[in-house]
């Protein structure tokens, strides 16, 4: 008899559990909890909810915000360099993504990071905002902080716009 992959899920977990580390827990905790905000509905990306992103978006500016723990962390336990580039493009696409007209939507062209600094402080700050609107590309700028306002990228990126594929 074929094992289900709920079957795989279970033993999957309890062989993680049994070895766990506190910092391996915490992962976890993290990324099941995020899982958990997806199925409810709070995220629409699994992205989003592995990485508890959230966004604010204003019409010409946004904000989106997330914490800093260790399923982010590189090699020296610290954001990892990816990390803070897709922040940014979340930060800026979905500004850009607001501004189209309805039935479109934007992919990005081009995205450039210059890295300033890192942090070991509790979140990642990104805010996004315009430096042209096209009627088919836009260009973006980003900063990235921790909640301290201490600069660790900053970020330029280009975006086309396409027409919104059928749901």
């Amino acid at each position: 008899m074929a094992i289900s992959s709920k079957e795989q899920i279970e033993e999957l977990l309890a062989d993680i559990l049994q070895n766990s580390t506190e910092e391996d827990e915490e992962v976890l905790r993290h990324l099941l909890g995020g899982l958990r905000d997806k199925q409810q509905g709070t995220h629409r990306r699994y992205i989003n909810a592995a990485l508890h992103m959230v966004g604010e978006f204003k019409p010409e500016e946004s904000k989106v915000r997330i914490p800093i723990t260790p399923v982010i962390h590189n090699t020296i336990k610290v954001p990892h360099g990816g990390i803070i580039a897709t922040i940014a493009d979340a930060a800026m696409g979905g500004l850009a993504s607001r501004s189209v007209p309805e039935g479109f939507n934007v992919v990005t062209t081009n995205i450039n990071i210059s890295y300033i600094a890192t942090t070991t402080n509790k979140e990642l700050i990104a805010r996004g905002r315009f430096v042209h609107k096209g009627r088919q590309t836009l260009v973006m700028e980003c900063d990235v902080e921790d909640e301290t306002g201490r600069k660790l990228a900053i970020a330029t990126a280009s975006f086309f716009v396409i027409k919104r594929r059928p749901s």
